[in-house]
């Protein structure tokens, strides 16, 4: 006989209820899980470059030019049927294009043209140029036979004329100096020293500037026309810058005194520097730069 539905239907619920009841540990957890933490993903890192310094150039090395050199010549005295010798220092850096003022400088005597470059007078410029102490200038230093140099006192047939009418010419017209009175000066050493200021005093219009050193002038014989005590008493010498030195134990300092208490009595400006020493080359030598300060001052603003 067959049960009826329903009570199939009970028996199995009741089988059911009585499995669950003996086995908890499989009862089913129906509360919501948790919400799982992310994993993080390991990126690997991206490398930094280094930058590579930039290389900074080496400064370029200031250019370079020829040192200052002398080069020697002779002048043609027609008078005389001979020539003079004389030398000629070109500043570094020479530029035959530029013109240049010009410094004639004048031996002591027993010496001969080649004193100026015996007591260093081209070392001095060269350094002194390179440096921008001085401007760049020529020096000529022009030689004389001693019948010439030691017995004549100035006027035609002497160093003055020699100078101012051969010389000069032959130099600005061979070199590329200014041939102004601004760009000229002249000065000399004893004997020539005299005859620097000798011709300078006769001639102001043709320098800017003249340097007697340790001048022989309390031994000078010369006629008061060439005199340069006169000559100084007399001479309209307006815009000549004179320079006046000597030794304390130099017998050419009195000569250099007396001349510059004429020329200070007139009111004309001189500068008269007394140094210590004899007369003798040491004392020239060791002031040869104040002797170069002197004569490039007023050639200062032509820059190098």
């Amino acid at each position: 006989m067959r049960r009826p539905n329903w009570l199939v239907l009970i028996g199995m619920l009741l089988t059911l209820n009585l499995v669950l009841l003996l086995t908890p540990q499989m009862a089913v957890d129906l509360s919501p899980l948790p919400t799982p933490t992310p994993t993080a993903t390991l990126i690997p890192p991206t490398p930094t470059r280094t930058p590579t310094p930039t290389a900074t150039p080496a400064p370029s090395p200031t250019p370079t030019c020829e040192p200052g050199h002398w080069e020697t010549g002779s002048v043609l005295i027609p008078t005389m049927g001979a020539e003079i010798p004389y030398r000629v220092y070109l500043p570094p850096c020479w530029n035959p294009a530029r013109r240049y003022p010009a410094l004639y400088l004048l031996h002591g005597y027993p010496y001969d043209h080649t004193h100026w470059d015996q007591l260093g007078v081209d070392e001095a410029l060269e350094a002194g140029i390179r440096v921008g102490r001085w401007p760049p200038f020529l020096v000529v230093l022009p030689g004389f036979p001693d019948a010439l140099y030691v017995y004549t006192s100035g006027g035609p047939g002497s160093v003055e004329a020699m100078i101012m009418e051969v010389l000069i010419p032959s130099i600005e017209a061979r070199y590329p100096v200014e041939p102004a009175r601004w760009a000229r000066a002249i000065g000399g050493i004893s004997r020539g020293g005299v005859w620097a200021l000798e011709i300078a005093l006769r001639h102001p219009e043709a320098f800017a500037s003249v340097g007697g050193h340790s001048p022989a002038l309390s031994v000078n014989r010369a006629p008061p026309a060439y005199d340069p005590f006169t000559l100084a008493q007399e001479a309209d010498l307006r815009g000549l810058r004179i320079y006046l030195d000597a030794g304390d134990a130099d017998w050419a300092l009195e000569g250099a005194q007396r001349l510059a208490a004429i020329l200070e009595t007139r009111g004309i400006p001189v500068r008269l520097a007394v140094h210590p020493g004899g007369h003798e080359d040491a004392l020239w030598a060791r002031a040869l730069e104040e002797y170069l300060d002197f004569y490039a001052e007023p050639w200062r603003r032509l820059g190098r």
